[in-house]
C-alpha cells in the first residue's frame, strides 16, 4: 500500500526531506470545490478573489499535514512542527498561492485532458499490481486514504494544472556550463587585505556642542520630544463566557429587570441575542460603566496608564483597536465608549478615569539628550572627514601604510579571505572588498571606503588568487548547473506569486486563524 511505500522510503535522511516536500504538496493539494466553500453560513479562514477558503477545509489540511509528517519524520516530530506558530499561517498560505495559481491557470486556459490524467493515475506505482494498474488496488488506497476517485482525480487534475504553470520558471531558469563556472570561480577566489577602522567615538571629545547649538536644535525639534497624551480607563468585557452557568455566572442570574431575557440555548447563542441590548445599554447609561455591569453580572476593570500610539504587550490593550477606543472622542468627553468586537469575539466597553494631553517638556529635560545627538553627527562628520583624507592620501601614495601613518587607528591584515569565510568581517565591508578591481601593474593595491554603524572602514586589497578553472570537475560544474536553475526557478517561482498576490484581493481573517495557531 502507498503508505508502506511511504515509511520504506523515509529511512533515510534525505528521502525524509524529499518525503516532508512531497507530503506538503498533498496538504496543499486540491484548488477545487472540494477545499472551497459557498455556503455562507460557514466561518471562513480566508477569502481570494471571492473564493472562500472555509475554517473546516482549512482544519481538515492542517490536520492532514500532521498526519503526512508523523509518518516521515514520526508522531513526536510531527507533533513539535505543528506547535510551531508559523505552521498553520505556512499552510494557509499554500492554500492561497494554489488557489491563486488556479486562477491563472484558468485565465491562461491551461487544461489536463482526460487521457492525460489517467496516464498519470496508471503510472503511479503506488496504483500498481504485479507491475500493471489495478483498479481494485487503486480504490483500496484511495479508501485507505480517505479518498474517493471523483475527489481524488478532481486533486490530481488541479495538481497537474499546477505543474504547467510551475514549468515556466524552470524552463526560464536554464543554467549554462559558463555560468557554472563563473559561480565556481567566485566561491573559489581568494583574496589579502588590510583594514583600518575609524571609529565615531574617537571623534566625541571634539564634537561638544555649545549650549546655542542645543538652543537652535531645541526650536528646531520642539514636537519631537513631546510627551504623548496619556489616558487610564475602566473597562468591561462581555461574552460568551458570561452566559455559562458552569462557572457561576450568566445573564439569567444577573441581568437586572429591565433586560431582556435571554435566548435559551448555547452560551454563544445567549451572546449573541444580548448584543444590541449591551450596546444600547452603554448608551442610556453613558455617565459610567456601572449600569452595564450591573446588568450583565460583569467586573469593572482599570487600565493602568495607557500612552497614546503605545500597545502595551499584553492584555486587553494590546490590540492597537483597542487602544484607539480609549483614546476616542466619546471616551475623552466623558461618555462610554461604543461596543469594540475583539479578536476573541468579547465586546469591549471603556469609560474614562483620567486623562493627561500631549505635552512638551522643557529644553532642561532634554539638554542631555539633545547634546548626545548632536555630538554623534558631528563625531561622524569629523570621522567621514578624517576617513576621506586617509583614502585619498593612500591612493595617491598607492601604499596601504597611509591608510594609518601614525598608528592613531586599529588596524588588521587578512589573508586568504573567501566569499564563504568571513573572518568576523561585516557584510557590508566584505563586499566591498571583493567588488574592489584586483591590484593594478605591479601589485598596487585598490582601495576603498565603507560607512558603518560604528564608524568608516579603510582597506586595501593587495592580493588577488583566482582559481585554476582546469581544476574543476565536470561532474561538479554539473551539480553547481543543477543548483543554480533549482535557486533560479525558486526565485522565479517567488516573484511570480507575489505578482499574482499583488493583483489579487486576498483577505485573511486573523481573528479565525488564531484559533489554529
Amino acid at each position: 500500500m502507498m503508505l508502506d511505500a511511504f515509511r520504506k522510503l523515509s529511512q533515510s535522511w534525505a528521502a525524509k526531506i524529499v518525503l516532508a516536500v512531497i507530503a506538503l504538496s498533498f496538504v496543499l493539494w486540491g484548488v477545487s470545490g472540494y477545499l472551497f466553500s459557498n455556503d455562507s453560513g460557514e466561518q471562513v479562514v480566508a477569502k481570494v478573489d471571492g473564493d472562500k477558503i472555509s475554517a473546516a477545509i482549512f482544519q481538515q489540511r492542517l490536520h492532514d499535514a500532521r498526519e503526512h509528517y508523523a509518518q516521515v519524520f514520526g508522531p513526536e516530530a510531527a507533533a513539535q512542527m505543528a506547535k510551531d506558530p508559523s505552521f498553520a499561517p505556512d499552510v494557509l498560505n499554500g492554500l492561497i498561492d494554489n488557489l491563486l495559481l488556479a486562477h491563472e491557470a484558468r485565465k491562461l486556459g491551461l487544461q489536463v485532458p482526460d487521457s492525460a490524467l489517467a496516464q498519470k493515475i496508471e503510472g503511479i506505482s503506488a496504483f500498481a499490481d504485479k507491475g500493471k494498474f489495478s483498479r481494485a488496488k487503486y480504490q483500496e488506497v484511495l479508501r485507505a486514504n480517505g479518498l474517493t476517485p471523483v475527489k481524488f482525480e478532481a486533486m490530481l487534475r488541479d495538481s497537474m494544472l499546477l505543474e504547467q504553470l510551475q514549468a515556466v520558471p524552470q524552463i526560464l531558469a536554464v543554467a549554462s556550463r559558463k555560468d557554472a563556472e563563473s559561480a565556481w570561480s567566485w566561491s573559489q577566489e581568494y583574496r589579502d587585505a588590510r583594514v583600518v577602522q575609524i571609529p565615531v567615538r574617537s571623534f566625541l571629545k571634539a564634537a561638544t556642542p555649545t549650549d546655542a547649538e542645543v538652543q537652535s536644535y531645541y526650536q528646531q525639534h520642539q514636537s519631537d520630544y513631546a510627551l504623548p497624551a496619556q489616558v487610564e480607563v475602566q473597562y468591561v468585557t462581555f461574552g460568551p463566557k458570561d452566559f455559562d452557568q458552569s462557572h457561576g455566572s450568566g445573564t439569567a442570574a444577573t441581568a437586572s429587570a429591565s433586560s431582556p431575557a435571554p435566548s435559551q440555548g448555547s452560551p454563544e447563542l445567549a451572546f449573541e441575542s444580548q448584543i444590541e441590548n449591551f450596546k444600547d445599554k452603554l448608551f442610556s447609561d453613558s455617565g459610567s460603566l456601572a449600569g452595564v455591569a450591573k446588568a450583565y453580572g460583569l467586573k469593572i476593570e482599570d487600565s493602568g496608564t495607557l500612552t497614546a500610539g503605545k500597545t502595551p504587550s499584553s492584555g486587553v490593550f494590546a490590540d492597537p483597536k483597542a487602544l484607539d477606543l480609549a483614546f476616542s472622542k466619546a471616551v475623552l468627553a466623558g461618555k462610554n465608549s461604543s461596543a469594540l468586537r475583539l479578536p476573541n469575539g468579547d465586546l469591549l466597553a471603556v469609560h474614562l478615569l483620567h486623562y493627561t494631553p500631549p505635552r512638551s517638556q522643557d529644553l532642561q529635560a532634554v539638554r542631555s539628550e539633545i547634546a548626545a545627538t548632536l555630538a554623534e553627527r558631528k563625531a561622524r562628520r569629523l570621522a567621514k572627514a578624517r576617513a576621506q583624507e586617509l583614502l585619498d592620501a593612500a591612493e595617491k601614495s598607492r601604499d596601504p601604510k597611509d591608510l594609518d601613518p601614525d598608528g592613531s587607528y586599529p588596524e588588521k591584515r587578512y589573508s586568504d579571505l573567501a566569499r564563504h569565510s568571513a573572518a568576523g568581517l561585516d557584510p557590508s565591508l566584505m563586499n566591498a572588498i571583493f567588488l574592489a578591481p584586483a591590484p593594478e601593474g605591479q601589485g598596487a593595491p585598490s582601495f576603498g571606503m565603507v560607512e558603518q554603524k560604528v564608524g568608516y572602514a579603510l582597506y586595501a586589497v593587495t592580493r588577488v588568487i583566482l582559481p585554476n578553472q582546469a581544476l574543476l570537475n565536470p561532474s561538479v560544474t554539473q551539480e553547481i548547473q543543477r543548483s543554480l536553475e533549482e535557486q533560479r526557478a525558486r526565485l522565479l517561482t517567488t516573484g511570480y506569486l507575489q505578482a499574482l498576490r499583488h493583483k489579487a484581493h486576498i483577505r485573511i481573517h486573523e481573528d479565525v486563524l488564531k484559533h489554529f495557531e
